[in-house]
């Protein structure tokens, strides 16, 4: 994971001095002139908060001893010296895409999928949502369709429709992806008339979700799931949805919809233990779990650096 780019805010979040942790790290994230920089966000000295300094002439002063630092890290003044010493604080990679800021630890293997959508569709951001449950568990449920009939019956199924029919997923080097899946929805188009939708899911990277919908008419539904791992048990959800049609229902609307989905399916995560077996044997899976058992052979390969990480 430390590798990956992981979200740590929305992009309107972050003014001009922000603070997250991520996977261990302490970070401080600096935006000036619309440019991002993500640096350790302890001073070397005696490790107080560079987020509680302030920032002059493109440079971050501690708030303790007034140790200056550069937008590259570089210390620059020791004022009880009166002159600099040859050290750096760490830096971070960093970047801003989808409206969200990003952060990686190290080089990461992977750039962001490109999501054909973000250029011309309606755009509606929700989240974040705040969830006490392990990383990995909250994804599973993301592209989890057989329990849309009991946790989300009348939104998004119908107990009476809970048969999962066959659907095709495939587990390719660098994502996994689920297709043609056939999903009974109560009210799918404001029709007030049960009907099948047809789902897709990719995940392209270890906490990144893409899902898509289309109709005959040529209406698209898809949205985007990022997940921040704060620990094996907490998690930051950040999502956007993407429209082509229904410009006549308010953001608003839409987005308490998507609210109380994601804190019904909340209610039931947060039951659930705090570890994700990559052990297959340890859980019962049927054919509907399809997607999810590809997502766990997904996580095997990076199996080290979770363990290493607490998050499985």
């Amino acid at each position: 994971m430390y590798k990956e780019w992981l979200p740590v805010a929305f992009s309107d979040e972050i003014k001009e001095i922000y603070e997250t942790n991520l996977l261990g790290h302490e970070i401080l994230i600096i935006k000036r002139d619309n440019k991002l920089y993500a640096l350790s966000n302890r001073c070397p000295h005696r490790l107080a908060k560079l987020s509680k300094g302030k920032i002059t002439d493109n440079e971050i002063q501690c708030p303790y001893h007034g140790w200056k630092f550069d937008l590259e890290g570089k210390l620059t003044l020791i004022p009880s010296l009166g002159k600099t010493l040859s050290v750096r604080l760490r830096k971070y990679y960093v970047k801003e895409k989808y409206g969200i800021v990003w952060v990686s630890i190290d080089e990461p293997e992977k750039d962001l999928p490109e999501i054909k959508e973000w250029e011309n569709f309606r755009r509606i951001k929700c989240g974040p949502y705040y969830i006490n449950a392990n990383p990995f568990r909250v994804l599973e449920n993301l592209l989890d369709v057989s329990h849309f009939p009991y946790v989300h019956e009348g939104y998004l199924g119908d107990p009476k429709y809970s048969i999962i029919p066959e659907y095709e997923a495939e587990l390719t080097d660098d994502y996994v992806i689920a297709k043609n899946i056939k999903v009974y929805q109560p009210n799918p188009d404001g029709s007030n008339s049960g009907k099948y939708e047809t789902y897709t899911y990719i995940i392209y990277r270890p906490l990144f979700l893409y899902f898509t919908k289309s109709n005959e008419k040529g209406e698209t539904f898809s949205m985007i799931f990022s997940i921040k791992p704060e620990s094996k048990s907490k998690s930051i959800v950040f999502a956007w949805i993407f429209m082509n049609y229904g410009y006549d229902v308010k953001d608003e609307v839409i987005r308490k919809f998507e609210d109380t989905i994601i804190m019904q399916d909340k209610e039931v995560l947060e039951t659930q233990p705090d570890f994700y077996y990559l052990d297959l044997s340890k859980e019962i899976h049927v054919k509907a779990d399809k997607a999810s058992i590809l997502y766990r052979h997904y996580l095997k390969r990076k199996i080290g650096k979770f363990e290493e990480l607490g998050l499985i």
